[in-house]
């Protein structure tokens, strides 16, 4: 009976994350000539650092190809959200490819997803948050020693120290 309890939540949990990371598609014929046209795209763009965080990233990489290329290009327009890139992002790059666009879309999650803030600190925070789920959890990740000291510093409660030493202002 327990093997058959065990087995039943497997196949759920299975369903349900295999169901997730589907669940977003790239929007088509995405078009930015002004700083309005970026707007009706907020939520797709949230969707799209969702599904960054959730798809491990040896999977679906047609579509991860097509999920970046919009985030790029709708960070690299958006009157409302900007990225700021340091030499730590680029090193945590070299290691996991995708490490980056990651960061990237987090980042422009957090500030829609909280009134577009301006909160630069808390928006590398909550994106180095992403970098650290995902690394934690595994899946299509290559050990990597500065990501080890990234995990390291947020469970002793130094993530923002790590920021200031790392990123910045």
């Amino acid at each position: 009976m327990k093997a058959i309890k065990i087995a039943v939540l497997f196949t759920l949990f299975i369903s349900y994350k295999t169901g997730f990371c589907q669940t977003f598609e790239v929007p088509r014929n995405y078009e930015y000539n002004t700083g309005e046209d970026y707007v009706p795209y907020e939520k797709d763009m949230i969707k799209a650092a969702d599904w960054l965080r959730n798809t491990p990233f040896n999977e679906q990489q047609w579509k991860r190809q097509e999920v970046n290329k919009f985030v790029v290009k709708w960070i690299d327009g958006s009157p409302t959200v900007s990225v700021e890139i340091f030499p730590c992002l680029m090193d945590f790059e070299k290691k996991n490819e995708g490490m980056l666009i990651l960061y990237m879309a987090s980042c422009a999650k957090y500030v829609l997803a909280n009134n577009y803030s301006k909160d630069v600190k808390a928006k590398q925070k909550a994106a180095l948050q992403a970098l650290i789920e995902v690394y934690k959890r595994g899946t299509g990740i290559n050990k990597d020693s500065k990501m080890e000291k990234l995990l390291k510093a947020d469970a002793n409660g130094q993530l923002e120290e790590w920021i200031k030493k790392n990123m910045p202002s």
